[in-house]
């Protein structure tokens, strides 16, 4: 209710940073299958200090470390047995970290949703051994949500939604726990300056892509978001996206969407942008409408907090 309040008075909610590199950068060991989503268990001291370092930064939204703790992502490293007790672990360790940095300040914990696949060790492409059929891919989807609900999150941010048959699928499965759903949308800005739903072979490194990895037509971007509106989420932003591509998404996005707007786009590799520019777009994006704000792979505790440095008159203190 807080944060329905928030948003009602036309605060601007922190949201955190990238979760997966940050484990990395301060330590965790990353799974070549399931890239962050077994550090919960083998090394949940660093997850936990990655919240806590967001908090101080001066986030109060939270994500727990569920991206990647679906059963047939697990299923790349032998631990699909284990998803719902790998990703309640993930809101707990993000709860701790609330209770123990910032236990008087109103702060939420958001699971988060993907359609990750187990991929290809060393690639991002997917291990087809480890493809769910459509029908299993519902069932961990609500195997998953409800682990989340579950564990005590306050919300479930579905990210890098960037298709419609199974982005609905992961968001049904949200709507049926009865939390709030916050949904990003991925996007991918071609050279003619012409936006499409995120796409692998579009946004990644060559190199990173295994020869079995076919592509498939790319989606547009309209029906992609028109899809999630259907579904009357509580937020809707455009995420994991370039910092180019993401104020143009976010104009697409306004067109269609008349509800409260988040962004937080990916500063990683070939993609990097310095703190201080970061903060600059978000501080652009934040005058033009948007509410909710953070950062995406790539982006670091101090990306969050040159942001937060930038938008001081802005953010609610509560």
């Amino acid at each position: 209710m807080i944060f329905n309040d928030r948003l009602g008075n036309n605060e601007i909610i922190v949201l955190d940073g990238a979760i997966g590199t940050e484990i990395a950068r301060l330590g965790g060991v990353m799974d070549e299958a399931a890239w962050c989503g077994v550090a919960n268990k083998t090394h949940p001291e660093v997850v936990c200090r990655v919240h806590q370092e967001y908090l101080r930064a001066g986030a109060n939204v939270v994500t727990a470390n569920t991206f990647s703790t679906c059963r047939h992502v697990l299923a790349g490293t032998g631990l699909a047995d284990e998803a719902a007790s790998i990703t309640a672990k993930a809101v707990e360790l993000a709860r701790q970290a609330v209770d123990e940095v910032a236990p008087d300040r109103s702060v939420a914990v958001a699971g988060s949703m993907s359609n990750n696949v187990a991929w290809i060790p060393g690639t991002f492409s997917p291990d087809p051994r480890f493809l769910p059929t459509l029908e299993e891919e519902a069932a961990n989807y609500r195997e998953v949500a409800d682990a989340i609900a579950s564990a005590g999150a306050d919300l479930i941010l579905l990210e890098m939604m960037s298709d419609i048959t199974r982005a609905s699928l992961a968001v049904e499965a949200a709507v049926a726990t009865g939390l709030p759903t916050w949904i990003g949308v991925s996007c991918c800005l071609l050279a003619d300056g012409s936006l499409t739903a995120w796409d692998t072979h579009t946004a990644e490194p060559a190199e990173r892509i295994d020869a079995s990895h076919v592509q498939q037509e790319i989606m547009p971007l309209a029906p992609v978001i028109d899809a999630m509106v259907a579904f009357e989420p509580a937020v809707m932003g455009i995420m994991h996206s370039t910092v180019d591509a993401t104020g143009p998404g976010l104009e697409a996005l306004a067109r269609r969407w008349p509800g409260p707007l988040m962004a937080y786009p990916e500063a990683t590799g070939h993609h990097f942008v310095e703190p201080t520019d970061f903060a600059a777009h978000c501080r652009g994006w934040v005058d033009e409408g948007v509410q909710i704000i953070g950062g995406c792979c790539g982006t670091t505790v101090n990306h969050i907090r040159a942001m937060v440095e930038a938008l001081p008159e802005k953010i609610g203190r509560r």
